[in-house]
């Protein structure tokens, strides 16, 4: 069984609506068409992906040529309470995974228990078959850096790495990645 973990396709940002209500835009839309048209896909039997526009947009576009099911899982949404910030995201980022949240985001353990638990559980329910799971950059990252045993500078840089969409692979259990973001 491989885990195929997706970081959702480029948005077109909208400072008038929450991140978590973005749609992708035109060329992320053709970036996720092309994503779909890798051969690894037909190892897979089926797609989980998080509630938010963009992770479902992203991986119909993914399931629909490769003939895959999608569930939902709402616990795979991104990390809560971020607001829009033009400048300094990177900044805000690396302070969350060193354990210094700013000001109204979801509390970093609660948001690795929560992305861990579903993401275990889909594991949990998919012993032998190959699955991806759509999420976003810092639900991931979270993820790995608890798989990996990545301290908080190396889940930074992780993080930073992922491209818009981007794809690792990860055997369950192991403490490798298969495939790395950016491969």
């Amino acid at each position: 069984m491989l885990l195929y973990l997706i970081r959702h396709s480029t948005v077109a940002p909208d400072p008038s609506l929450p991140g978590p209500r973005w749609r992708l835009s035109p060329e992320g839309r053709e970036a996720a068409d092309g994503l779909a048209r890798e051969p690894f896909w037909r190892e897979l039997r089926g797609i989980h992906a998080s509630i938010e526009p963009k992770a479902v947009a992203t991986a119909q576009r993914i399931a629909a040529p490769n003939e895959l099911p999608i569930r939902i899982g709402r616990d795979l949404r991104e990390v809560e309470g971020r607001a829009w910030v033009e400048e300094g995201y990177a900044d805000l980022v690396r302070g969350y995974l060193a354990g210094k949240p700013p000001d109204g985001w979801e509390p970093l353990e609660a948001a690795k228990a929560r992305v861990r638990a579903c993401i275990d559980g889909i594991v949990g329910r998919h012993t032998d078959l190959s699955v991806g799971i759509v999420s976003h950059g810092i639900a991931l990252t979270l993820y790995l850096a608890g798989t990996l045993g990545l301290d908080a500078d190396a889940a930074f840089d992780l993080w930073r790495s992922i491209r818009f969409p981007d794809v690792a692979v990860l055997e369950p259990g192991r403490t490798r990645l298969e495939r790395g973001f950016g491969a």
